[in-house]
């Protein structure tokens, strides 16, 4: 009976978003590009260190919301030009009041 126990994974919360090397996935996005930029330049030192700031910043801002919370922010407190790179059908975040 030992090995039923690792046969089936139950998510503590039925939104437990996707993890890679234990990370979510806005947080990876931070970090991996970092890492890697510091490994191929001999500066793994130097990026690591922004990258862990970088890292501790957003924690620190999402600190209990989710990812999607984060990517809500961004989208109403920064150029629209960013985001209409990704998402050509969203408005424009200057217009905040639909008329009716």
């Amino acid at each position: 009976m030992a090995g039923e126990d690792d046969k089936y994974h139950f998510p503590e919360t039925l939104n437990q978003q996707a993890r890679f090397f234990g990370l979510p996935l806005d947080e990876l996005l931070i970090i991996a590009p970092l890492t890697v930029l510091g490994v191929m330049f001999n500066m793994s030192t130097a990026l690591g260190i922004v990258s862990g700031v970088l890292w501790l910043l957003v924690r620190y801002l999402k600190k209990g919301q989710g990812s999607y919370w984060l990517l809500n922010f961004l989208y109403w407190h920064l150029p629209a030009l960013i985001f209409k790179v990704a998402f050509k059908m969203i408005p424009d975040s200057s217009f905040r009041h639909w008329r009716a």
